[in-house]
């Protein structure tokens, strides 16, 4: 399914890969074009924090600027390949180490994904569809009176279809959410998990910067 979804991005996208960009719209009061553009990379954020720090502007609360991770300690960030077309990508290495009380506690999380989203539309509201796949790796130790504790090591990898909206506020700046489905695995020590289901990304709304 990942590859047939690959597969309808790459097709659909022939005719901008091949140095036909598609045209443009929509340009700010100052003449800067709105939408991302060819050769523009991208960062996403949580969009929620950003937006209650706007809206406590207006009622007195106390009010503190936060940003989130778009996904839960992975920075995520594309590349726009076309005006229409952009690569996906997701890391996270992650190496944690403390001593405490003499027990010494080490691990290590790594996730690495990519994948390849094509948008579609005419304003500021651009719909886009796609497809990435993605696996992460963990493993940790405890050490304690120097006797040296592994834990068991974790392996997961996913294919995911998805589906989603990017509303345009500002520009190079925008608000969007998604939908994906597909396949997931992960093994830890002897024991596994799969699952093959629908996600929203926990109902998150996020928010990308384009430069």
């Amino acid at each position: 399914m990942m590859v047939a979804v690959l597969g309808m991005v790459t097709a659909n996208a022939q005719d901008t890969v091949l140095g036909v960009q598609e045209p443009m719209c929509c340009k700010s009061k100052g003449g800067d074009m709105i939408l991302p553009e060819a050769g523009e990379f991208s960062i996403g954020v949580d969009a929620v924090p950003v937006l209650n720090y706007f809206g406590n502007l207006f009622n007195k609360e106390a009010n503190t600027a936060a940003v989130g991770y778009q996904q839960a300690n992975t920075i995520v960030g594309t590349y726009m390949k076309t005006n229409k077309l952009a690569y996906r990508g997701k890391l996270r290495i992650g190496l944690n180490s403390s001593n405490v009380d003499s027990v010494e506690t080490k691990s290590t999380d790594v996730t690495l994904g990519g994948g390849l989203m094509k948008y579609r539309g005419k304003g500021r509201l651009q719909g886009y569809y796609g497809a990435e796949v993605g696996v992460n790796i963990t493993n940790g130790s405890v050490t304690t009176a120097g006797t040296t504790t592994d834990a068991p090591k974790g392996l997961g990898a996913h294919g995911r279809g998805f589906i989603g909206a990017q509303y345009f506020v500002a520009p190079k700046i925008s608000i969007g959410t998604e939908y994906g489905w597909g396949p997931s695995y992960h093994k830890t020590g002897d024991n596994s998990t799969f699952s093959l289901d629908v996600d929203n990304m926990s109902g998150a709304l996020y928010l990308s910067l384009f430069f």
